[in-house]
């Protein structure tokens, strides 16, 4: 059984008192859902309390939190970014998600894709930047967007 650590829950909560208590717009919500998740991966990953916490695959972590004009284009717009990273050397680790709703208003729901790319150095992550297949992702899927938040940061 995974458990989190001390500290997670502490995070874990402080989040989630954050999202309950002030009338936060999509940006701080996707912030505080990145920062949330990141440090729940963190934290669940270590297992028992005891345990330190094992850190990200790669020190830079790049999120992108999107949500579409149509939901009808989630599907592909999935599709075309998990075989976009399978490409791309520079990508250490890669997930992309839609959010899950098990009915707690705590937890933000109001996006469509979450997408968090790791990168071994700002070196590697400008290389993606200017990668033409990334800039042909950006360039087909962009105007799709709704709204978008993408934050970067290293654990």
């Amino acid at each position: 059984m995974v458990r989190m650590n001390l500290t997670t829950s502490c995070i874990a909560r402080s989040c989630a008192r954050a999202l309950n208590a002030f009338a936060l717009d999509f940006p701080q919500k996707m912030l505080l859902l990145a920062a949330s998740t990141s440090a729940c991966m963190i934290g669940c990953a270590s297992g028992p309390a005891d345990h330190a916490p094992r850190t990200m695959a790669a020190p830079l972590q790049h999120v992108v939190v999107v949500d579409l004009t149509d939901d009808a284009d989630i599907p592909a717009m999935r599709a075309a970014s998990d075989a976009l990273m399978a490409t791309i050397p520079w990508v250490k680790g890669y997930v992309c998600g839609a959010p899950v709703d098990i009915g707690r208003a705590n937890v933000a729901t109001d996006y469509d894709l979450a997408i968090i790319v790791q990168f071994d150095s700002v070196e590697d992550y400008r290389r993606y930047l200017e990668d033409p297949r990334h800039l042909e992702l950006v360039a087909t899927w962009r105007s799709k967007w709704a709204r978008s938040y993408i934050i970067d940061f290293a654990p």
